[in-house]
């Protein structure tokens, strides 16, 4: 999954009529926006871990990292304040952005009775290409912990 390809469908999902998005649109285009999020993390794991190379992502190890992140583990980890307070800004405020979009995107799939404006989903999409941007250019090393420790459920390193 492409995560720009995910956001730009969210997007497209509430723009692309002229009169107001209906609740099932507004919802959808959160669930794509947090299923942007998942991805872009997943493949940051597989990348870092495995490789970029064409080649590397078409082997088993690269799709079995990609594959290896859970929801609830990445939730646990972006909740571990010591953990993450080892981080830059941005890795940091990812993670918490994370977790806001996946509980907005629970609210979505699962509450018939949440309703969702079309600002609020906007702004969320926008903010997920930021968050999504600035977690890319954060530093390697940072990126590649954090996914070893969503990917990899041990003990801790022997220091």
């Amino acid at each position: 999954m492409q995560t720009e390809e995910l956001l730009q469908l969210a997007r497209h999902i509430v723009e692309h009529r002229r009169r107001r998005p209906s609740q099932v649109s507004l919802r959808r285009a959160l669930s794509t926006a947090y299923y942007a999020l998942f991805h872009a993390l997943a493949q940051n794991g597989a990348d870092e871990l495995v490789g970029k190379t064409a080649a590397l992502r078409e082997s088993d190890a690269w799709q079995m990292a990609y594959r290896g992140v859970e929801h609830g583990r990445a939730t646990s980890v972006f909740r571990n304040g010591p953990f993450m307070a080892r981080f830059s800004p941005a890795i940091r405020e990812f993670g918490r952005f994370f977790i806001e979009m996946q509980n907005s995107r629970q609210r979505a799939d699962y509450n018939p009775r949440a309703n969702f404006t079309k600002s609020f989903v906007l702004e969320c999409i926008s903010d997920a290409e930021r968050m999504v941007a600035r977690f890319r250019a954060a530093n390697a090393t940072d990126r590649r912990t954090l996914s070893s420790r969503i990917l990899f459920k041990s003990h801790r390193p022997w220091r």
